[in-house]
């Protein structure tokens, strides 16, 4: 007799995984993909279709880039409406958990190696989960093809890319065997490998090696802040727009792509391999404007189809360093003119654009952020590259102040342990967020008290509504209470 405990979906089962085969009796000749004759104590299944939605691609104006035109990604992030998201409904014997949600078969997180997971989240959606150990409560977010947990133990995972983590959180919601051929597959932790190593795919990079080693920071050129009223007069500069992308390195010795911390990019092969050999390349992994929250979930991705939607926007090349910056731009012309076909989907070089008077300054950037740009960069002619912040580098754009309320305090780290590391404030709209910038040493000694009313400097506001990059600027004695900036 075959003592083998009885898979609860019986012949409705819909996994291939030999090790869910072995561990449980199904019926005979059972095929994952039919039914066999259904057993009585089984529910049946009812299933329903939909159909997704794909956003445009964002794009960058003309005027600003290389290329004429930008072609569109034929695998651009999928976007599915919740209410349209079929379910597979079982009868009401069914305890909620054995309840499993049903994605369209093109979405890679609805079954990875024939297994499907517990619980469906769609692109976007959040659930909260409580901590078993003490009174926490945690978030778990599905975002294009990874999830992330608010927990410590997902959040300090730092040397694994952000779609090949886990933690006990998305285990218990998703299923543990789901689990671990999802984070398998992208190079995460698994049996017999440690959870720092990372392996290299056709689809993917390669990671650091499974020993931690210190990342070096390269040394790139920075910019200073250009001051309307003080700044050096623009004249005879070279302006482009400032993207709101990621700052990458390629670099042609490693073959990959390096953060301004020095930190891997793991972009997929195909993305790569037609890059340079022997120039390095500095610019921006860019999806387009307004994207940088998706920008920066792409690219801390591994094996990814989501770099589909990035480009390489290329503003400059370290390896000529004792070159003046028009032939630096033209070298980088050559290479990428040499390349077209293979990198017309890949690379854009930003577009150079000789100043005139302070004049064409201000209408350019003005033109640049009514359509949704960060600002400008101003390059000074024939100047050379610095692998430091230079005055030959300058960065325009313009700000924005509101007022918060100081909830608490975060300790600081490093040079700040033993002060404030940032204040924990809240916005009129009731939104929660820190400012941990624009404060002096003697302000982080003696913050602000709680209830108090600050000003804060931001650029603009992430898609969930709280200020990206806030900048603390002083208290507000004149009034009792926050407020929003509205545009």
């Amino acid at each position: 007799m075959d003592i083998t405990p009885k898979c609860k979906y019986w012949d409705n089962c819909y996994q291939k995984n030999p090790q869910h085969l072995a561990k449980f009796r199904h019926p005979q000749n059972h095929d994952p993909h039919g039914h066999s004759n259904a057993d009585p104590s089984v529910g049946q299944t009812v299933l329903s279709t939909t159909t997704a939605i794909s956003p445009e691609r964002t794009k960058t104006p003309n005027f600003l880039v290389e290329s004429e035109t930008e072609e569109e990604s034929d695998q651009d992030e999928l976007s599915i409406a919740k209410d349209d998201a079929p379910l597979v409904v079982l009868d009401g014997d069914t305890a909620p958990e054995d309840l499993i949600e049903e994605l369209p078969a093109e979405d890679g997180l609805a079954c990875i190696d024939g297994i499907r997971p517990l619980k469906i989240l769609q692109d976007g959606e959040t659930t909260e989960v409580s901590s078993k150990t003490s009174s926490a409560t945690y978030t778990i977010k599905r975002t294009a093809d990874h999830y992330y947990c608010t927990c410590p133990a997902w959040r300090n995972q730092g040397a694994v890319p952000l779609n090949a983590r886990t933690c006990k959180h998305l285990k218990e919601l998703l299923g543990e065997e789901y689990e671990l051929a999802r984070y398998s597959a992208n190079g995460g932790p698994s049996t017999g490998t440690s959870a720092g190593k990372r392996k290299r795919a056709g689809d993917g990079g390669v990671g650091p090696p499974g020993k931690k080693t210190k990342a070096v920071p390269p040394k790139l050129l920075l910019a200073n802040p250009w001051n309307i009223a003080t700044g050096p007069d623009p004249t005879g500069w070279w302006l482009s727009e400032k993207l709101d992308g990621v700052r990458a390195l390629w670099d042609p010795q490693q073959k990959t792509f390096v953060s301004r911390l020095g930190n891997p990019f793991t972009a997929p092969d195909w993305f790569t391999k037609d890059l340079p050999n022997d120039m390095s390349l500095d610019g921006e992994l860019f999806c387009g404007r307004g994207q940088f929250t998706q920008t920066i979930s792409v690219v801390k991705t591994i094996n990814s189809k989501q770099w589909s939607r990035v480009l390489f926007h290329v503003f400059d090349t370290p390896s000529l360093h004792q070159k003046p910056f028009e032939e630096r731009i033209d070298a980088i012309k050559t290479y990428v003119n040499s390349k077209h076909n293979a990198l017309e989907k890949i690379v854009r070089i930003v577009e150079q654009v000789k100043c005139d008077n302070r004049a064409h300054l201000m209408d350019m950037l003005k033109k640049v952020e009514a359509q949704g740009g960060e600002g400008l960069m101003m390059r000074k002619a024939g100047s050379l590259y610095e692998g430091k912040r230079s005055a030959t580098l300058l960065k325009v754009k313009t700000f924005f102040d509101a007022e918060a309320k100081v909830l608490g305090y975060e300790p600081g780290k490093g040079k700040h342990k033993g002060s404030t590391g940032a204040l924990k404030c809240i916005m009129e709209s009731g939104k929660l967020f820190k400012i941990g910038t624009g404060l002096s040493d003697q302000e982080r000694r003696n913050p602000p008290p709680v209830g108090a009313i600050v000003t804060y400097r931001f650029q603009e506001l992430t898609p969930d509504g709280v200020p990206r990059f806030p900048s603390y600027v002083g208290v507000r004695v004149d009034v009792d209470c926050p407020k929003d900036h509205v545009p």
